[in-house]
């Protein structure tokens, strides 16, 4: 996805599943908006296909999404989301998929073939006393590519 600056300011983004509470409050104060789709269900995801057929039609000049955001599995409700569904939706409307993985762990989940950009909090690895911050965030192939 190769965008305008000034195009990446106007595009919406979406939240899958329950998210930290910062991450959606950052989602919904920087940017023209965020739609929430909260429990994490497949019938959020029939939800998100309405809403980008909605924006596409709205001007489909340029992707009806910039990025969809999900934490995989949420946080507390440890529901998984539909990966293979997210980036088929991601591939037909051009948009990115960034997956936090905190909970599941590197070790533990393979969400790489499904997401632009992986992010995770490394401070519960690094220390459990609170005392050491960290974080990472893994590009996609996809997400570098022209």
């Amino acid at each position: 996805m190769r965008l305008e600056q000034s195009l990446l300011y106007s595009l919406l983004t979406c939240s899958h599943s329950f998210p930290y509470t910062d991450t959606l409050k950052v989602l919904q104060k920087w940017g023209p908006g965020c739609h929430f789709l909260g429990h994490g269900l497949d019938s959020d995801l029939d939800e998100l296909e309405a809403i980008l057929q909605t924006e596409r039609a709205r001007d489909p000049t340029t992707p009806p999404a910039l990025a969809l955001f999900t934490e995989f599995p949420s946080n507390p409700l440890l529901r998984s989301a539909n990966l293979p569904r997210l980036r088929q939706l991601a591939d037909k409307y051009d948009f990115l998929i960034i997956i936090d993985e905190t909970i599941g762990n590197i070790v533990n989940v393979e969400v790489f073939p499904y997401a632009d950009a992986v992010v995770s909090s490394l401070s519960k690895v690094f220390c459990g006393y609170a005392n050491a911050m960290g974080g990472r965030c893994d590009l996609s192939i996809r997400f570098l590519s022209p």
